[in-house]
């Protein structure tokens, strides 16, 4: 190699040199590296805290015993009566019937005694048939509600029985007899019951504390071709009262009665100029 070769040589590997050390510089004495850029966090997205929702209190449920008593329309009335033994305190509930029984899809009896105990059973729709209830000493809520086959339902009754005899008749050495009835040919005679078509039915009790007489009509087949209904009443002090009591059904008339024996007849008078005695009773100082 001569001179001139060895010159070029060392010329080419300096300029290498050179170049490397351009591409490997450090920054001069005093400053940073620039710093290597932080990656950015993705934002955390923080689930909203579900709402509560508020708990409705359970709404209590209206039942029919808490409306009032409504009265059917004619096509669909029917008639059940309640009564309460004085002695075990037994109330039993009948089915009377009436224009409507055959549209009935049921009858449902609810008593409440006053002691606050409920119980309620079905009535069969049947004419006379009849469920018995304990009762209390004290008085006692009979409330009846009938359905029926179109969907209807009605609150029929809503009584109250304490301890009455209801119509119960005893005949004992130490009661006077009953008194006569007047010459009114209107009461004489014995109690007939109408055809079927105009039959009606009077419930008639007498209070064993105060003697209030109470009537009670309970409708029947024949209620709205009833004109009107009288309750007669011949008192042991020789006196007569009279009370009309109109046909529908619940409907009462009272008459005050004494401590002796008192007897009441019950007369009906029909839209066709025909009457009855449906009824008639003697009931004694207590009932």
């Amino acid at each position: 190699m001569n001179r001139k070769t060895s010159i070029i040589f060392i010329t080419l590997i300096l300029t290498g040199c050179v170049i490397l050390t351009g591409c490997t510089s450090t920054p001069p004495l005093g400053q940073s590296a620039p710093p290597s850029p932080t990656p950015t966090p993705e934002p955390t997205t923080i689930p909203p805290a579900p709402e509560k929702t508020p708990t409705a209190e359970p709404a209590s449920e209206y039942s029919i015993f808490d409306g009032p008593v409504t009265q059917p329309p004619a096509e669909l009335e029917v008639s059940v009566s309640a009564r309460k033994d004085p002695v075990y305190n037994q109330i039993t509930v009948v089915f009377d019937g009436g224009k409507g029984q055959q549209l009935l899809n049921s009858i449902n009896v609810r008593v409440t005694t006053s002691d606050g105990i409920v119980t309620e059973q079905p009535l069969p729709p049947n004419r006379g048939a009849e469920i018995a209830f304990d009762g209390s000493k004290g008085v006692d809520r009979v409330q009846v509600a009938a359905y029926y086959k179109n969907g209807a339902s009605y609150l029929i009754l809503n009584q109250n029985v304490g301890q009455t005899r209801a119509g119960i008749i005893t005949a004992t050495p130490t009661v006077a007899s009953a008194p006569v009835t007047s010459s009114n040919s209107l009461y004489d005679g014995p109690v007939t019951e109408p055809p079927k078509n105009l039959m009606v039915m009077v419930d008639v009790i007498k209070d064993p504390v105060y003697r209030v007489i109470t009537a009670t009509f309970r409708g029947g087949h024949g209620q709205s071709l009833v004109k009107t209904v009288q309750v007669h009443a011949l008192l042991s002090d020789g006196s007569e009262v009279t009370k009309e009591l109109a046909n529908n059904i619940g409907s009462v008339a009272e008459i005050q009665g004494t401590s002796g024996n008192d007897k009441v007849q019950v007369v009906v008078f029909y839209k066709n100029g025909e009457q009855y005695k449906i009824s008639e009773k003697v009931f004694g100082p207590r009932g």
